[in-house]
């Protein structure tokens, strides 16, 4: 199989997709609540836009690894940032 053609299926793009997607949804829960503010809701976004960026106009297979990484460590953060604040 041609690895370009790999990246076109459907189970790669979801791959995609999702880390993005609970990145987006746990910004926009955490800010809903009230638990992101000032500098911290900036640093999650650019944090964010810039992963996402990364991601979408990457030259090569390892910018785009590096964007996608990005994306799946801050979706952890902000997992464990809302575990933390629904603890305290």
């Amino acid at each position: 199989m041609n690895p370009a053609d790999y990246f076109n299926t459907n189970r790669v793009r979801a791959a995609v997709v999702i880390p993005t997607m609970i990145c987006l949804a746990f910004l926009v829960r955490l800010w809903w609540r009230g638990e992101l503010h000032g500098t911290q809701l900036h640093v999650f976004v650019v944090w964010f836009a810039v992963a996402l960026v990364i991601e979408i106009a990457s030259p090569t297979i390892w910018w785009w690894l590096a964007g996608f990484l990005a994306q799946v460590v801050l979706a952890i953060v902000l997992v464990f940032k809302q575990q933390l604040n629904d603890i305290l």
